[in-house]
């Protein structure tokens, strides 16, 4: 009986769990199997779900890359002079005044008279115009490279203009003024301008031609060429219905129509008609066997093509 007490009184002190709290590393050994338990429970259970967990429940999605339409961009042309822009990267009185005048024609209206954006053009965009007094937020940097590089690409987002068809010069000079709007602007670097130099060529000048937007252009020809158009299909018109008996020496009336409108608005004679067929016959629709009409057929030929055009102007 004193054995069975004497071992009671042992275990009791085994599992004292008053001693957790100045031993803890018995608290790791009463809870290890426990959590050994849980581990490998949750990796049995991942393991055997590991195609339900790792499936993607968000449907993918792919752009598709042929809705997207791209145009070239507006561009004016330009004659830029070289400029030495280590002479110019002081702010000189006169550089001073041409800067403002440009800000004040161009700049003003929306960045304000004192560049903190107040403009009154400004009032509506948004994201509103550039404080230019602030250090904050320039896209391309605050430093007098990064500004130059915004006058020339414009900022897209904002509605900033690109002025890349200016005289660098008064570039530079906008930018010595824009910098009299704060004390705090970043020194100007041989570095920067060495860069800026490579960068635009400035030393070398350029010359660059104006540029339209595509589809712009497209409109413009398709309003150019309206007459043209229409007398091209009266023509093929009347050739799918009415020209059936060349029918073997017409391989394309689409093409055969438009050497027909070009003999019309330019005037051709029969002679010129046939140096023209004769060149390249399939190049304009026609068999090669039309070459082989004697005199008399080529002349009917030709009457018969011109007689399309006494139906719509009179002219023979």
């Amino acid at each position: 009986m004193k054995e069975r007490i004497r071992r009671f009184f042992e275990i009791q002190e085994e599992i004292n769990f008053k001693e957790i709290f100045t031993n803890p590393e018995r608290l790791f050994g009463y809870t290890y199997f426990y959590f050994l338990v849980v581990i490998v429970g949750l990796g049995i259970y991942f393991v055997q779900n590991l195609t339900l967990i790792n499936k993607n429940t968000i449907v993918p999605f792919v752009a598709d890359s042929s809705n997207v339409q791209t145009d070239l961009s507006f561009e004016l042309p330009s004659n830029l002079p070289p400029v030495d822009i280590f002479k110019l990267a002081e702010a000189t009185p006169a550089l001073l005044e041409k800067g403002k005048a440009f800000y004040n024609a161009n700049c003003s209206s929306c960045h304000g008279e004192n560049g903190k954006g107040d403009g009154v053009a400004g009032a509506s965009m948004n994201p509103k115009p550039r404080n230019l007094t602030s250090s904050e937020g320039w896209v391309n940097g605050r430093n007098f490279a990064g500004m130059y590089k915004t006058l020339q690409v414009g900022i897209l987002k904002s509605g900033m203009p690109a002025f890349n068809h200016i005289n660098p010069e008064e570039l530079i000079a906008v930018i010595h003024y824009i910098r009299t709007f704060a004390n705090d602007f970043p020194s100007i670097t041989k570095d920067e301008l060495q860069n800026l130099n490579d960068t635009y060529k400035l030393s070398e000048g350029k010359k660059t031609s104006g540029q339209i937007p595509t589809s712009k252009a497209f409109n413009v020809i398709l309003i150019e060429k309206k007459d043209e158009q229409k007398l091209y299909n009266e023509i093929l018109q009347t050739i799918n219905s009415n020209f059936s008996k060349y029918d073997g020496l017409i391989l394309s009336k689409e093409k055969f129509a438009g050497l027909l409108t070009t003999t019309f608005q330019n005037n051709f004679t029969e002679t010129d008609f046939w140096n023209i067929v004769k060149s390249n016959p399939i190049n304009y629709g026609l068999s090669p066997k039309i070459l082989l009409l004697d005199e008399n057929g080529k002349k009917n030929f030709y009457t018969t093509s011109m007689s399309l055009f006494s139906k719509k102007d009179g002219r023979l």
